[in-house]
């Protein structure tokens, strides 16, 4: 199959250009012509980087400044150089192009020689793409697991900030997180839905890092500015998680992870998927909550907490949140 390309020829020889130009253009190639290394150079800083360049040997301009044929490897590694050449002009007339790889064009032209030395050229270059394509995929891939790897540890380590501050946080976060993961599976949710809620889920507790130990730890009623100032927690959280750029997606669903079902479409599109994700933070820290010991009860009974949460779907809890919990937990 033919391939088209950008064709560069570097010649102010009028005889060598007429004779070129009509082959690469039966080719249909497109072809650009300059008369010197510095035109050439001026030509691949505006942006114009072809797929070929064609050095005339034979011309003392257009070995000028012939570091145009380094800048055009660093802009196009796939790039093809080729040179004209003919008795009495030498392939290494200058050190530089010595050095370079290229593909010879003699002179005197035969066209189907030309066409097929452009047409070699432009399928070892589609086939180098296809390489280079290949390795950059591997590269963005390898990054984009380095900065996730990057991303987890740093969640980790803020969660464990938590835990080591109340021992009666310590493993909710690790719970909540994991039964997260579990009702993701459950409900066939993307692998970056699933990264979101497990991610939220070790960090809905950061902002209880700005209230008061005593208060948390509080084993007699707590007065109504208590209760407000305990609960504003989600909102430190939420800004905690928005100063930092890789987990600040996750704001919305530590901000609203205690707002009721019914209220929450006011706070979130329910088409979002936030709208979901938030459900099942909601519904999960509700349930190990009240499964897990506080400073002023011991856990509450599944006869207690299984009621109040089925009681609660459509209006406290999700109610897909609320159905896929009971059915993912052990009888």
């Amino acid at each position: 199959m033919m391939l088209s390309g950008r064709i560069l020829i570097v010649s102010d020889r009028n005889d060598v250009v007429a004779e070129l130009e009509p082959i690469i253009r039966a080719g249909q190639h497109m072809a650009s012509v300059v008369p010197d290394g510095r035109e050439a150079m001026k030509l691949l800083a505006e942006g114009m980087v072809p797929d070929v360049v064609i050095s005339d040997m034979g011309s003392d301009r257009s070995l000028e400044g012939i570091g145009y044929v380094r800048r055009f490897r660093e802009l196009n590694r796939a790039g093809a150089h080729l040179v004209v050449t003919e008795p009495g002009a030498p392939v290494d007339r200058r050190p530089e192009a010595a050095q370079e790889r290229f593909a010879v064009l003699p002179r005197p032209f035969r066209t189907d020689e030309v066409k097929q030395t452009l047409e070699d050229a432009m399928h070892r270059m589609e086939a180098e793409f296809r390489s280079l394509r290949a390795d950059v995929w591997r590269s963005m891939d390898r990054l984009r697991r380095e900065v996730s790897d990057a991303r987890a540890e740093m969640v980790q380590a803020l969660a464990m900030t938590i835990a080591a501050r109340d021992r009666f946080m310590h493993g909710h976060c690790e719970r909540v997180a994991e039964t997260c993961r579990a009702m993701a599976v459950a409900l066939h949710l993307t692998d970056e839905h699933t990264e979101m809620l497990v991610q939220a889920a070790q960090l809905h507790e950061i902002g209880k890092m700005a209230v008061p130990l005593e208060l948390l730890q509080k084993t007699s009623p707590l007065e109504p500015e208590e209760l407000e100032r305990i609960r504003s927690h989600t909102r430190v959280g939420a800004g905690i998680v928005k100063g930092i750029p890789s987990l600040k997606r996750l704001a919305p669903l530590i901000e609203h992870q205690m707002t009721d079902h019914c209220d929450l479409a006011g706070e979130i599109s329910p088409i979002a998927p936030e709208f979901l994700l938030t459900g099942i933070l909601r519904v999960v820290d509700a349930w190990d909550a009240m499964t897990s010991e506080r400073s002023y009860r011991q856990a509450l009974p599944r006869g207690y907490w299984e009621p109040f949460l089925r009681a609660g779907a459509g209006t406290r809890f999700h109610p897909q949140a609320v159905s896929t919990l009971m059915r993912i937990l052990p009888k």
